[in-house]
């Protein structure tokens, strides 16, 4: 690194010192400038802080440069500023400049948020600075500029209000070129692309799963796809979603020379994301690739990439990821260059009703049938998978996951998946994996951050007490005062939203359910008296909050009476207040955009509201 952090930590705690109106001598630098030492496997990638500030004065001091601006962050909550969500932070009525010393090192290394949704700039811009800020150390910019998830913001797609702005790859460029830069600036771990190196090695964008016309796809692409059913051509049109021939060396030759390249042309990044095609039952049924596993293709395919990076110095490295057809392990290849190599583990497939326990629990996996996965919806099914490939390779590995992505929506006072969020991370070690890649929306702070900051607060802490970091979250959100009631507000509503029986991914007698439903319905009614004595104060953060958990209490009202038609088995008028609540979502869409996706939540709410109707949601 080169300063550019610490320079920027230096300005950050200037800036919020000034704001708490508070004066402090307060050294900045790295662990080596004041001879302290802590032992980590690498202190490059691992984070570690050490601060010692009394009366006023002394150091905050870090493994690397992202670390110091980390642990300024650390030290400004001390004193009394709560990052509460993105965009937003408290402070204190007085700030009391306490002694602080802390010595602490990250439990876990990788601590990531990928970017998914609908998302302005200003969005993914106030998400990278909030990074920090709780202890979350990288950003993933999928594919080469996100462009999907900015163009479903600006042209407000399923909005029920807002005309379609202009959108084109040239504005997505400008955004992506801001985004970096300000992820440079803070020292955050940078990765990059995930699926699309299908299309780029041949041509195609890689701008999402945009269906083309078969027009548009030239026949050069159609002749090197995986030949499924007797055919060789772009899986139902969709280019980012095609698997090709792999053991067609065109194919991998250029894909080898696609990755060396834009790793060359792209120093910035330090993380590049090897993903192939984004669907199932289109692998390749040729006879080559029948002579082997997919994951062997694939492997030989990331051997061959880092073969060549270690050959020309290349000093970034690869993620390959157990993912849908790569979840079976190899039966020939093995990673030859674990220390290029990053394996990841992605369980799309799982349930959110279930938590990582503390080690494997199934070690056996079905036998591996070419365009035949199994889909395996319990978190111990999905683990075995990941379990046999750690027989083969025991290096650096991350969970990929999607707690924040669809499921949270469904959960109307957030700590259900929060708790899942905290139990799944504290037993990571165990099951061998060094952190977490949050495939999640960004807007994701509706009524408030408590999945997320459990999340952060976790990832550097395994051993964080969960009651703990949501009463914090609470007071610095809502003030001190009115803690114990939204403690047991929260703690009502998300007990009985469950998240795997709204889905019919497990058995739940309905006639409670649809109780639980008609009692949250009142206690949200109830609560605006509650709402109504707090919100009105000068504390411009906490009214804010107290205005946003109105409007939620709305339009979650009307997704409670949705479920309960559902279970009446009344399913058009589901439907009525299903539309209802998502449209009082996009009117007020002006006030509520920086905490809650819109689009999200018309996709969640109209899709995986599954009890009563005998039909378990299912993903892929």
């Amino acid at each position: 690194m080169n300063g550019i952090t610490i320079d920027f930590a230096k300005s950050e705690l200037s800036k919020y010192l000034k704001n708490l109106e508070v004066e402090a001598n307060i050294t900045l630098g790295l662990f080596e400038d004041f001879n302290i030492n802590m032992e980590l496997p690498d202190k490059e990638q691992d984070d570690a802080i050490a601060i010692s500030v009394k009366n006023k004065k002394g150091y905050i001091a870090g493994s690397n440069e992202r670390s110091v601006l980390i642990g300024v962050y650390r030290f400004l909550e001390e004193w009394g500023i709560g990052w509460i969500r993105a965009s937003r932070e408290s402070y204190p009525e007085v700030c009391l400049a306490q002694d602080v010393e802390i010595f602490e090192k990250a439990s876990l290394r990788h601590r990531i948020v990928c970017i998914e949704g609908a998302c302005s700039v200003e969005n993914v811009l106030d998400m990278v600075d909030w990074l920090p800020k709780v202890g979350l150390n990288g950003y993933f910019i999928q594919f080469t500029t996100g462009y999907e998830f900015y163009q479903r913001w600006y042209e407000h797609k399923l909005s029920t209000v807002k005309e379609p702005e202009e959108f084109s790859v040239d504005k997505a460029i400008m955004f992506t070129d801001k985004v970096i830069a300000e992820i440079k600036k803070r020292g955050l771990v940078f990765h990059r692309y995930g699926h699309g190196w299908n299309c780029r090695a041949f041509g195609m964008p890689d701008n999402g799963w945009t269906k083309f016309d078969e027009s548009d796809i030239p026949q050069s692409f159609h002749d090197v796809c995986a030949l499924v059913n007797g055919e060789r051509k772009c899986w139902n049109g969709v280019p980012l979603e095609t698997q090709l021939c792999y053991s067609n060396p065109l194919v991998r030759e250029k894909l080898v020379e696609e990755v060396i390249k834009t790793c060359k042309n792209q120093p910035e990044c330090d993380v590049f994301q090897f993903w192939l095609g984004d669907a199932v039952l289109n692998t390749c049924e040729c006879e080559g690739c029948l002579e082997d596993y997919y994951s062997d293709h694939y492997i030989r395919l990331v051997n061959d990439i880092t073969d060549k990076m270690v050959e020309e110095g290349i000093e970034q490295k690869l993620v390959f990821i157990i993912y849908l057809d790569s979840m079976h392990p190899p039966k020939k290849e093995r990673i030859k260059h674990p220390e290029k190599a990053i394996m990841m583990f992605a369980p799309i497939t799982r349930t959110y009703g279930e938590v990582f326990p503390e080690e494997y629990k199934i070690k056996d996996i079905p036998e591996y049938k070419t365009n035949s996965f199994a889909k395996p919806s319990g978190v111990d099914e999905n683990l075995a998978y990941i379990y046999n490939w750690r027989q083969i390779y025991n290096g650096d590995t991350i969970d990929f996951d999607y707690h924040l992505m669809w499921d949270y929506m469904l959960d109307a006072g957030g700590e259900r998946i929060a708790k899942v969020l905290h139990t799944d991370i504290k037993h990571m070690k165990g099951l061998g994996m060094n952190g977490l890649v949050s495939c999640q929306i960004q807007r994701n702070f509706f009524p408030t951050s408590v999945a997320m900051t459990t999340m952060a607060r976790t990832l550097w802490n395994k051993d964080v007490d969960f009651d703990s970091v949501r009463r914090k979250l609470y007071a610095d959100s809502f003030g001190a005062q009115a803690v114990d009631e939204l403690c047991s507000y929260f703690s009502t509503l998300s007990d009985a939203f469950d998240i795997a029986a709204i889905k019919l991914e497990k058995t739940i007698d309905n006639s409670k359910m649809r109780a639980a439903m008609e009692n949250c319905i009142e206690l949200m009614d109830n609560f605006k008296k509650t709402i109504e004595k707090y919100k009105n104060t000068e504390n411009e953060a906490h009214r804010e909050s107290w205005e946003y958990l109105e409007l939620h209490g709305d339009m979650y009202s009307d997704f409670a009476r949705a479920i309960i038609e559902n279970i009446d088995g009344n399913i058009e008028k589901s439907k009525e207040y299903r539309t209802r609540a998502y449209d009082y979502c996009f009117r007020n869409e002006d006030f509520l955009q920086p905490v809650v996706d819109g689009w999200n939540f018309i996709n969640c709410i109209a899709n995986r509201i599954k009890i009563g109707t005998g039909k378990p949601y299912k993903l892929v």
